[in-house]
């Protein structure tokens, strides 16, 4: 029993540390979901959108209507009511229709604005998502850098003690041994350096995952699905949030071309007033109460100087807007095209290294290790050895990341979230 008490103790103790251990890794899915849940932009732009669908139902409704109480013809000598038969206490409501369509084009108009930012903030959750993988790629090649250098590190003491052990024997000369101590000390400047990126990398990382950056990053590169075929990419890049969001500018300028064409169609009024007297007629009756009604509307004659310019001037903005999206579209081709070149290239220099380099080099400085331990060689051809195979296992280690950043950039151009 107590055998397997002890076991079950151990074995709790073991999960425990284990989920401690594990809470302290921050994978790039748990960065991108803090990402997402912290940029206030994403929030700022969620609450725009929404404000302007919020006031589309508004633009989309007649003007309140306007309640007039007066007195009308009041006598000022004796201030009397009954005085004058035309005084009246007056009571009337007025209501403005506006021009034509104008209330539906402006409430179209506003939930276009509307649509456009909520592209507007789907591009900018694309955004973040890039930013943030691509700061913790480059956080994570600089930590596996520190641990690359660790491990040569601890080669380069093997050769401090290598080297001092065949100098006491008279084997080799005092150059090698103080060679070997210069490189070990470059190597730790070397470690420094690296440290120092790291953590400007980390700093970067804390932009987007707060605190979180300073946490361990998992061994294993991650790596994302995605398309290579061009001709569907280019459909693709047409569906980007980005563009979409030109549309929706474009779409809305159009609405305020067709706003500037319902100026010329007058704007309407409507006044109902009922006006009460006081007083006898001549004859001994009772004055009658009065009530009026009149339509008031605009008369645009002359509009050379207004009605004119005003859809000049929306037929301009609409002109502007479409060449800015033609602008954002070639920039978007633009930035594909070199995306994939750089993907496609570095996929293939990724390839060589793993298949070719790397075995190479690894072979490279085993073989003169074992000819330097044999006095087959001397000490400069090892160090060479040793420190090509340092620059590879290092240049292996940028080309997947910068790999994994280009696919990074893939997936924003093409809206993808994975």
């Amino acid at each position: 029993m107590y055998i397997s008490f002890r076991k079950q103790f151990l074995l709790l103790l073991f999960v425990f540390f284990s989920s401690l251990t594990q809470a302290g890794i921050l994978t790039l899915e748990e960065a991108e979901t803090i990402a997402l849940e912290q940029d206030p932009l994403v929030s700022g732009l969620q609450s725009s959108a929404l404000a302007l669908s919020e006031k589309a139902i508004a633009d989309a409704t007649l003007p309140d209507p306007k309640m007039k109480v007066g007195l009308s013809s009041f006598p000022t000598d004796t201030f009397k009511r009954e005085q004058e038969p035309m005084t009246q206490v007056q009571v009337g409501i007025q209501q403005a229709i506006p021009r034509g369509d104008t209330l539906a084009i402006k409430s179209r108009q506003t939930s276009i604005l509307s649509e456009g930012v909520r592209y507007r903030g789907t591009d900018r959750q694309l955004e973040v998502l890039r930013d943030v993988r691509k700061n913790w790629l480059e956080a994570y090649y600089w930590s596996n850098a520190l641990t690359v250098v660790n491990e040569t590190r601890s080669l380069f003491n093997q050769l401090v003690s290598i080297t001092e052990s065949h100098y006491s024997t008279g084997k080799r000369n005092q150059q090698d041994v103080i060679r070997a101590a210069l490189e070990l000390g470059l190597l730790d400047d070397r470690k420094v350096k690296i440290k120092q990126e790291e953590e400007k990398a980390r700093a970067r990382l804390s932009r987007w995952v707060g605190n979180k950056a300073s946490g361990s990053l998992p061994k294993e590169l991650p790596t994302f699905s995605v398309a290579t075929d061009r001709n569907a990419l280019n459909n693709i890049l047409e569906q980007h949030p980005k563009l979409q969001m030109r549309n929706a500018l474009v779409n809305a300028r159009q609405a305020g071309v067709d706003l500037a064409r319902e100026s010329y169609k007058p704007a309407w009024m409507i006044d109902l007033t009922y006006g009460m007297r006081d007083g006898n007629n001549a004859n001994g009756t009772e004055r009658a109460d009065l009530a009026s009604a009149m339509l008031i509307f605009d008369l645009p004659l002359f509009t050379s100087k207004r009605q004119d310019k005003q859809l000049s001037a929306s037929q301009h903005e609409l002109a502007a807007v479409m060449y800015e999206r033609d602008d954002v579209r070639l920039n978007l081709a633009t930035e594909m095209d070199l995306v994939m070149v750089m993907e496609q290239r570095l996929a293939e220099r990724k390839t060589h290294f793993k298949k070719l380099l790397v075995p190479q080099a690894d072979a490279n400085a085993s073989a003169a290790l074992n000819a330097y331990q044999s006095d087959e060689t001397d000490f400069a051809t090892l160090m060479r050895a040793q420190i090509t195979q340092l620059e590879t296992r290092l240049n292996a280690l940028r080309v997947q990341v910068d790999y994994a950043k280009a696919q990074a950039d893939l997936l924003y151009l093409t809206g993808e979230t994975k």
